[in-house]
């Protein structure tokens, strides 16, 4: 079936995994004058940042690749303040966005939640499955992004190209990419 979406392998971010307390990460981030998310598995964006609230104690941090040197001096991920922590994770994730008028239709097929608007609003943000593999979720304009681990971004962009019934361009290591007709 042939859906109206686009599907993008995204640069890398930077990334940051966030354990603590709401309060005690309000002040971890305070430097960077972000807006905490009010509730659980929501988003709050901020010009290239966006900070997602994804467990009882865990947070998101993404941000562009260009704000990586900014953001590791204010977060400070070598430094433990009481039961809070900071740590880069930006290399080990691989983030593709789905936009269309049918991109709730092309996630449905390979995730489990309801992705309606009103279970899945405009700031939500959580932890799913997606094809069988964990993945960070997030509702943007016209669409989603998510992030699975990067070991898994080929067998994650073959499938969606296949949900779509379009050919993958496929590069490997010291070859010219090439396409695959599915």
């Amino acid at each position: 079936m042939i859906y109206d979406v686009c599907i993008e392998a995204l640069e890398l971010f930077c990334v940051f995994d966030l354990k603590g307390t709401r309060t005690d990460v309000a002040t971890r981030v305070a430097p960077l004058r972000l807006e905490l998310p009010n509730s659980p598995n929501t988003a709050t964006r901020s010009n290239d940042v966006t900070l997602c609230w994804v467990g009882p104690t865990q947070w998101i941090l993404r941000a562009s690749l260009t704000a990586e040197n900014r953001l590791i001096p204010q977060l400070q991920p070598d430094v433990s303040e009481g039961m809070t922590s900071a740590v880069e994770i930006s290399d080990t994730l691989q983030f593709f966005s789905v936009r269309g008028n049918e991109a709730d239709s092309v996630l449905a097929v390979c995730c489990p939640l309801d992705l309606h608007g009103t279970a899945f609003p405009s700031d939500a943000a959580t932890f799913t499955e997606l094809l069988g593999i964990k993945a960070l979720l997030l509702r943007v304009p016209d669409g989603f992004e998510f992030a699975v681990d990067r070991s898994y971004g080929d067998f994650v962009d073959d499938n969606l190209h296949r949900i779509l019934g379009t050919p993958l361009t496929v590069e490997h290591t010291g070859q010219a990419a090439k396409t695959v007709d599915l």
